[in-house]
């Protein structure tokens, strides 16, 4: 009986000590970077700071659109690492509306 309660203590430890999904976005260029945040209901705006890293946990929950100076909307899941750079959006740019990697 006390092998099963220790391998269930155990277990619940571990599901409990698993890190949230954490959604980042990283700024690796020389301007700070302004975020919009889109959950449907609840629209948010977020600024990073040049060569910084902004955690978007809080407000993007479920998931979210995200839009911003790179011309166009991403749809963001939790757990996604996001890196702005040479004002692209992972590397994507836009051409004519069509986006590109």
């Amino acid at each position: 009986m006390t092998i099963i309660k220790a391998s269930m203590f155990a277990l619940a430890a571990t599901l409990f000590a698993a890190p949230a999904l954490a959604l980042t976005v990283e700024n690796q260029d020389k301007a700070e970077l302004k975020v919009g945040i889109d959950e449907g209901d609840k629209e948010h705006v977020e600024t990073i700071a040049a060569g910084k890293t902004g955690d978007l946990s809080a407000k993007c929950k479920d998931g979210c659109g995200l839009t911003g100076p790179w011309g166009f909307s991403w749809m963001a899941a939790p757990g996604e690492k996001l890196v702005f750079k040479d004002a692209k959006l992972n590397g994507a740019t836009v051409t004519e509306g069509s986006i590109t990697q």
